[in-house]
C-alpha cells in the first residue's frame, strides 16, 4: 500500500493552486512535494499534473483523485476530532466490574450521577464478586473490596476507603434472647461467605480497647457472594457478618438486629484497579475521580466507612 502521505501532499498542491503556495502555506519544502507526487505518478504509471514553468494544470484523472482524496482526508479530520472531544468533554463506552451489594449501597448513586451530568457517556456492568482480570475480560474499571494486602499487580490497584463490617440476624434467629458475649454466637445458626473453605472464622475487634478474638462456626448455610448472605440474613436462615452500610437501614427498621454492637467482625478495603494511566481515555479518569472523591466524601458523613 502507498504511503498515506503521498495522497495527503498531493491534495495539498491541488488545493493550494500549485507546488510553491503549498510548500509556503503548509511549511513542507517544494522540492519534497514535487519528488513524493512525482513518485506516485511513476508507481501508477500515470500523470495527474501537467507542469511547466509557467503553468500549472491538473489533468482529468488528477481532478477525479483529488476530490477522491479530498473524501478521505474529511474523514482523517472526522476521526482526529473523536480523540480531541475525548480530551474535553468524557464520552463512550466504560465497562465497570463491582458486586452487586456495593453497586445497590455504595456505587449505584455515583455512577448515576455521572452519567446525568455526562449525557454522552454508556455504562455497561458486570455484577460480581468474582475477582475479574480486568485485561482478559476488557473490563476498564474493576471495583472490589479486599481483605488482605494488595497483592502485586502490573495494574493500578488504588486503595479507596475502609468499610467495617458488623454481626447482624433477623429477630426470629435469636427468639428474644439477648446476646451479650461473643462465647454466644454459636449457640445459633450462621451464614459463612465462600463455599470452599474448610475453616470459618469471624475475627471481631472491640471499639474501645482494640481486643482482637477469633470465633469459628460451622455455617448452617454458605454461599460464594455476599449478597445471598445479606438475603440469607434477612429471611432469617442465621447470624451473619455483613458491611454496615448494607444492612444500616434494615437495623434502623428492626428487619436485623445489630449482634455485639461494641465490636466489629471485619474491616475491607474498597479499591479501584484498572490498567496503566497511559493513554487512558478522559472518561475513565473522569469517572475514577467521581468514585474515588464520592466515596470518600460519604465516609466524612456516614457510619461504616473508615477514611485512610
Amino acid at each position: 500500500m502507498h504511503s498515506f502521505d503521498d495522497y495527503y501532499y498531493f491534495y495539498l498542491v491541488v488545493k493550494h493552486g500549485g507546488f510553491s503556495a503549498a510548500s509556503e502555506a503548509e511549511n513542507i519544502t517544494k522540492s519534497k512535494l514535487s519528488r513524493r507526487i512525482l513518485e506516485l505518478e511513476d508507481k501508477f504509471n500515470v500523470n495527474l499534473i501537467q507542469r511547466t514553468t509557467r503553468h500549472f494544470k491538473v489533468t482529468a484523472l488528477g481532478q477525479e483523485f483529488y476530490e477522491e482524496c479530498a473524501k478521505v482526508i474529511a474523514q482523517v479530520e472526522c476521526a482526529k476530532n473523536v480523540l480531541l472531544q475525548q480530551r474535553t468533554e468524557p464520552q463512550g463506552l466504560v465497562k465497570i466490574s463491582c458486586p452487586l451489594l456495593m453497586m445497590r449501597f455504595q456505587i449505584r448513586e455515583l455512577i448515576n450521577h455521572f452519567l446525568k451530568a455526562y449525557p454522552k457517556v454508556e455504562i455497561e456492568l458486570e455484577l460480581t464478586s468474582r475477582r475479574v482480570d480486568v485485561l482478559y475480560d476488557d473490563i476498564d474499571i474493576a471495583i472490589r473490596t479486599n481483605f488482605e494486602m494488595t497483592e502485586d499487580s502490573s495494574l493500578i490497584v488504588r486503595d479507596v476507603i475502609k468499610t467495617t463490617h458488623c454481626l447482624v440476624a433477623a429477630p426470629e434467629v435469636l427468639q428474644g434472647k439477648h446476646i451479650e458475649n461473643y462465647q454466644q454466637l454459636t449457640d445459633f445458626p450462621c451464614i459463612g461467605l465462600g463455599n470452599q473453605k474448610q475453616d470459618y472464622v469471624w475475627i471481631l475487634r472491640h471499639h474501645e480497647n482494640s481486643q482482637h478474638v477469633e470465633v469459628r462456626f460451622n455455617p448452617r448455610m454458605r454461599c460464594n457472594d455476599l449478597a445471598g448472605v445479606y438475603y440469607a440474613a434477612c429471611d432469617g436462615l442465621g447470624i451473619a457478618d455483613l458491611p454496615y452500610l448494607t444492612v444500616e437501614e434494615d437495623i434502623k427498621q428492626g428487619k436485623l438486629i445489630h449482634i455485639l454492637p461494641e465490636w466489629e467482625s471485619n474491616e475491607g478495603m474498597v479499591q479501584l484497579v484498572y490498567a496503566s494511566r497511559k493513554g487512558q481515555r478522559l472518561v475513565v479518569e473522569k469517572l475514577i475521580e467521581t468514585l474515588v472523591g464520592g466515596m470518600r466524601s460519604l465516609g466524612n458523613m456516614k457510619k461504616g466507612y473508615r477514611l485512610i
